[in-house]
C-alpha cells in the first residue's frame, strides 16, 4: 500500500502546486505554506491525542444496524472531531497573516491546510489497504477544507454569523456521509481487516448480510460524487481566480 500512499502525496503536491498559482494578487510565501501545511499536519496529532482520551471507538456502534452504524461511527469518532481540530488549525494558520487579504485567500489557505492534514494521516492509514487506496484515488479532505475555507470567507466578508456555524457544520456533514457508507460495511464483518478475509459461506451467515450489496454500491456512489465534487470545486477556484470573483476584501473579526 505504500505505492497508493505515494500516489496520494502526489495527488495533493500537485493540486497544491496549481492551486497556490490561482491565489490573487501577490503569491503566497513559502513561509505561509509551509506554515499551512504544517498547521493541517499539527491538526493530526491533535487528533490523535484526543482519541486516545475519549472513551469512544471505531468499533463502539457495530453491532448495530449498518447504516446507524456507519452514520454515527462516520460522525462521533471522525467527521466531528477531525473536522473541529482542522477548524482551530485552520483559524490560527491564517490568523493576523497579512498575505491573506480576500475570500479566494481565505479557500486557497484552508485546502492547503487540508493537504497537510491529510499528508500525515496518510501516514496512520499507510497499511490499512482499503482505506489508502480510496484515498489515493479522492483526498476527501481537500473537498471538506474547501467547503471550510468558502463558508468562513463569506462569513468574514458578510459579517454574518450563520456562515461561521456553516463553516463547520457542512464539512462535518459532508465528511460524515463520505466515510458512513464504507464505516458500515466494516460493520457488517465486524472490523476493517476481516473486510475482505470472510469466505462467501461466512459473508451470508452474517446478520446484516443483506445490506452489503447495497452499502457498497452507496460507498461507490458517494466517492464518485466526492471526487466530481473536487473536480468542479478546484474549476470554480479556477473560474474565480481568472474572473475577478470572491475577491472580497475580508472584514476584522469581532
Amino acid at each position: 500500500m505504500i505505492l497508493a500512499a505515494l500516489v496520494q502525496f502526489a495527488v495533493c503536491f500537485l493540486i497544491l502546486r496549481w492551486l497556490l498559482k490561482k491565489k490573487p494578487g501577490e503569491p503566497y510565501s513559502k513561509k505561509s505554506v509551509v506554515k499551512f501545511v504544517l498547521f493541517g499536519a499539527i491538526g493530526i496529532v491533535l487528533w490523535y491525542c484526543s482519541s486516545l482520551v475519549l472513551p469512544l471507538n471505531e468499533d463502539t456502534f457495530f453491532g448495530m444496524n449498518p447504516i446507524l452504524s456507519g452514520f454515527l461511527t462516520a460522525l462521533i469518532t471522525a467527521a466531528l472531531i477531525e473536522e473541529i481540530v482542522k477548524y482551530i488549525m485552520f483559524r490560527l494558520a491564517i490568523r493576523k497573516n497579512p498575505e491573506v487579504v480576500c475570500w479566494l485567500d481565505v479557500i486557497i489557505a484552508a485546502i492547503a491546510v487540508g493537504v497537510g492534514f491529510t499528508l500525515l494521516e496518510d501516514v496512520t492509514y499507510l497499511f490499512d489497504g482499503a482505506g489508502t487506496i480510496v484515498r489515493a484515488i479522492l483526498p476527501g479532505h481537500l473537498l471538506f477544507q474547501g467547503l471550510m475555507g468558502y463558508y468562513y470567507g463569506k462569513a468574514r466578508v458578510t459579517k454574518q454569523f450563520k456562515y461561521h456555524v456553516l463553516s463547520l457544520v457542512i464539512p462535518i456533514l459532508v465528511h460524515t456521509l463520505f466515510d458512513m457508507f464504507i464505516i458500515g460495511l466494516m460493520s457488517i464483518v465486524g472490523s476493517s481487516e476481516a473486510l475482505t478475509g470472510f469466505t462467501e459461506e461466512q459473508l451470508m451467515s452474517l446478520p446484516y448480510y443483506s445490506y452489503l450489496i447495497p452499502m457498497l454500491i452507496c460507498a461507490v456512489v458517494v466517492i464518485i460524487c466526492a471526487l466530481i465534487a473536487l473536480i468542479l470545486f478546484l474549476r470554480k477556484i479556477a473560474v474565480w481566480s481568472r474572473k475577478g470573483e470572491k475577491q472580497e476584501l475580508l472584514k476584522e473579526e469581532a
